[in-house]
């Protein structure tokens, strides 16, 4: 039997790996063995960077409410310690966001989780209330008013007359043209 190659699958193979690799310094762009060692290293560096990168956003977000806090006459621990003695959960990346985006929202949060009231589920309310308000910062649906959506749907309705209007002036323009062209194969035809 004779000895077989792989052919169009290996080619196929060696152009995925060097499109993969596209950029690397040296051979490790160009030859394929190197390429496949850098892209084999690459793979393993992307997996840990996965990781780290959730660990160094969660050292930013304790660094900005720690910050609030101080701010506050607060630690970040004491501070996180009343919000779990509360019952009040909201997580560090929301927290965080509060605290940039919101201080007065923020102040809330902090008078809620170290006032001496033993009504936990009321603060927890309160904190919760303003979660919600919060706008998302991902990838949020904003519901449009009610004067925007008629907005829309007039700048539609005189889109859909332009469009029938230019219709029209086509259709007009077609048998023009067509009544040209009669009165032009009448007069070739008389003489």
């Amino acid at each position: 039997m004779p000895r077989t190659r792989k052919g169009s699958a290996r080619r196929k193979k060696h152009k995925e790996i060097l499109k993969a690799v596209r950029g690397h310094i040296g051979a490790a762009s160009r030859r394929y063995r190197v390429a496949k060692q850098a892209y084999i290293r690459a793979g393993q560096h992307a997996r840990i960077g996965r990781k780290l990168r959730k660990r160094d956003f969660r050292r930013l977000w304790i660094t900005r409410i720690s910050a609030a806090c101080r701010q506050r006459g607060l630690t970040y621990s004491r501070f996180i310690h009343a919000l779990n003695e509360r019952g009040i959960e909201v997580n560090r990346k929301m927290l965080a966001e509060i605290a940039v985006s919101d201080p007065a929202a923020f102040d809330k949060i902090v008078a809620a989780a170290t006032s001496e009231a033993p009504a936990a589920t009321a603060t927890a309310t309160e904190v919760e209330t303003v979660v919600a308000a919060q706008p998302q910062t991902q990838a949020a649906t904003v519901e449009p008013h009610a004067d925007q959506a008629v907005e829309v749907s007039t700048t539609q309705a005189s889109q859909d007359e332009s469009a029938e209007q230019e219709k029209s002036v086509e259709q007009v323009e077609q048998a023009e043209q067509e009544e040209a062209k009669k009165t032009t194969t009448k007069t070739t035809k008389k003489p």
